[in-house]
């Protein structure tokens, strides 16, 4: 993948994006689209909330999944 670098100015205007964002150049043409990352805060998990979805438990085991898939082919 390729990186271009930004001007602090439009590193501003894009560092608070929570939704995809056309580029346009000033003569209406689309040059693409910028997606911001998912927040982190999104995927912060205390321990107390890890150990909580484990007791749940749940789940498949890969082989059962992957025979299933087999089956459906």
């Amino acid at each position: 993948m390729s990186a271009v670098l930004l001007s602090d100015k439009l590193a501003k205007q894009l560092v608070n994006a929570d939704s995809p964002i056309q580029m346009i150049t000033t003569d209406g043409t689309l040059l693409g689209y910028f997606t911001p990352t998912t927040p982190r805060q999104m995927f912060d998990i205390d321990e107390a909330e890890l150990d909580r979805r484990h007791e749940l438990g749940g789940g498949r085991p890969l082989a059962e999944i992957l025979a299933d898939l087999e089956k459906r082919s």
